[in-house]
């Protein structure tokens, strides 16, 4: 069956969960996977959100002839106006519309004009479009086409907007999910933007090292709160742009990660509902723009997928099996996504007892703290329902900078729980690297000076060091106690593979005498008071 479109054409491209949106058919991209399927289906670059994706050519419909029909919506989606603006101005540049037999075909576009019809920003565009022409003015007129491709990467690159509708199709590009190529798309999903040319990567090594060197010679001042692990400083990213998915979104646990979870899910647009044990936290939420639910069932029911996030596996027990909870309110097709950081026991019935009712069930714990998670750079580890996790795409990446999807329900538990002993161990050597510096008379700001210019240097320990030494543990950006559960719940884990945990045994002594001191509500630097005697 020959093909009804061509490279060039100006389209209508519909994906799911999303109305018809403007677009343009483009040579594919090497990275991003073609589906499996038999159907006829071409590469298509959304205007608006900047993004790419496999789309079959029953769901595109020839721009001109669709317009009056698509250029309106329900509900208003971010990113759709400007698509149809950047759309416009193409067309007015080019001419009246050239409409065929079947399924009308748009004239191509040159690449400068396409180029030059990109967003309405003029002193971005002037800039761009310098960057542009610079850039080929040493290729031959023979490579024209494909440094148009090129220059889409790149711009994509430089501008990082992230946003759907391409968003759903995109797992290191990830596929559609579909009967032919379902459970074979890639298990590690980074939400991350495409490398930068070489010079911007030497502008921000460079920008990173002035920053580090300027927090070296000024450790008393407070740290910018940066990822526990990841991401690292040369991983910084811009703001987000986020086209929100139509579906309702309720949440459950508005305790330190969860307020800034909710927050950002109502910044990117997203419709939710909320409810938190303790009633008086929902209030600041619901002036922002959020519904409150009576209980744990009543959210679910009037939600197509709720997340939660909750303190421990006796918390997450009560919220799902309990009164009114969870379970109550699952039916056919629901979703649900814990996201707190529990052991695989747990996690497994919690699993079985939401799909035994025909829901959709997905763990998904976080890697970050308080700030993170307020801006929206959490590292997400899900395991389960890949259906769910692409309909979470929207969320995730509201919540996160880096998602990764590990296979069967209880990887993200154990990969969580494996990363925290390593987090717990560091934090302890720094406390009693500190505390010893202290008893034989150095300057801790003096040794930690010169850690953060050793190879065993990070930001975590950086942020960390400084600290303890300037006891900064009265507002927690995660909470002793918290930590330390993980590290019991290591250590219980390792009990049923018979794997020796020797250091991380020690280590979660130290943080159970720390809370025995009445640290356990204290941030996690508080472990220095147990250290230092």
């Amino acid at each position: 069956m020959a093909n009804e479109f061509k490279v060039g054409d100006l389209v209508w491209a519909k994906m799911k969960g999303y109305p018809p949106w403007p677009g343009k058919v483009v040579e594919p991209k090497p990275d991003v996977k073609k589906p499996a399927d038999k159907r006829p289906k071409q590469f298509v670059f959304f205007f608006g959100s900047e993004n790419y994706a496999w789309v079959t050519e029953d769901m595109i419909w020839n721009y001109a002839e669709y317009k009056e029909k698509y250029s309106t919506t329900t509900r208003t989606f971010r990113g759709f106006q400007e698509g149809i603006d950047a759309m416009e101005e193409i067309l007015k540049k080019q001419g009246p519309t050239v409409v065929t037999s079947g399924r009308s075909q748009s004239p191509v576009p040159s690449e400068t004009k396409l180029t030059e019809a990109k967003g309405k920003d003029q002193k971005s565009l002037q800039k761009g479009k310098q960057k542009e022409e610079s850039r080929r003015s040493g290729l031959p007129k023979s490579d024209k086409k494909k440094d148009f491709a090129d220059s889409k990467t790149h711009k994509r690159s430089s501008s990082s907007v992230l946003s759907p509708p391409a968003a759903k199709s995109r797992l290191l590009e990830k596929e559609p999910t579909s009967p032919s190529n379902q459970g074979k798309s890639s298990r590690f999903d980074f939400d991350d933007s495409p490398s930068l040319p070489s010079t911007a990567k030497k502008s921000a090594a460079a920008a990173s090292t002035s920053n580090d060197t300027k927090m070296m010679s000024s450790l008393t001042m407070d740290p910018l709160y940066l990822p526990d692990i990841l991401p690292s400083l040369e991983d910084t990213l811009p703001p987000k742009n986020i086209i929100a998915t139509p579906m309702k979104i309720g949440f459950l646990g508005l305790g330190i990660m969860g307020s800034g979870m909710v927050d950002n899910l109502l910044k990117s647009g997203h419709e939710v509902t909320v409810w938190n044990r303790t009633t008086s936290k929902c209030k600041e939420f619901i002036k922002d723009g959020a519904l409150k639910g009576s209980n744990p069932a009543e959210v679910v029911q009037s939600c197509d997928i709720t997340f939660s996030c909750v303190t421990d596996p006796s918390a997450l027990k009560d919220l799902v099996f309990g009164n009114c909870g969870v379970l109550q309110g699952i039916s056919q097709g629901k979703g649900y996504v814990d996201m707190s950081t529990v052991d695989v026991e747990t996690i497994t019935d919690v699993n079985e007892a939401i799909t035994a009712r025909g829901g959709r069930f997905l763990e998904a714990p976080v890697i970050g703290n308080k700030h993170l998670s307020k801006t929206g750079q959490l590292v997400i580890l899900a395991a389960g329902d890949q259906s769910l996790y692409e309909d979470c795409d929207s969320c995730f990446r509201a919540m996160g900078r880096h998602m990764f999807h590990l296979g069967e329900v209880g990887s993200a538990a154990k990969m969580k729980l494996v990363l925290n002993i390593l987090v717990g161990s560091t934090l302890a050597g720094l406390a009693e690297s500190l505390a010893l510096a202290t008893k034989v008379g150095l300057d801790p700001q003096e040794v930690l000076q010169i850690i953060s210019n050793s190879t065993a240097s990070s930001q975590f320990l950086r942020e960390k060091g400084s600290d303890m030494i300037n006891n900064r543990i009265n507002e927690p950006s995660c909470k002793l106690q918290i930590m330390q559960k993980d590290l019991r719940l290591a250590i219980n884990m390792s009990d049923l593979v018979d794997q020796p945990l020797h250091v991380s045994s020690s280590v979660n002594e130290l943080f159970k005498k720390a809370k025995a001191k009445g640290y356990g509500d204290h941030d996690i630097a508080a472990l220095f008071r147990a250290a230092d005697l």
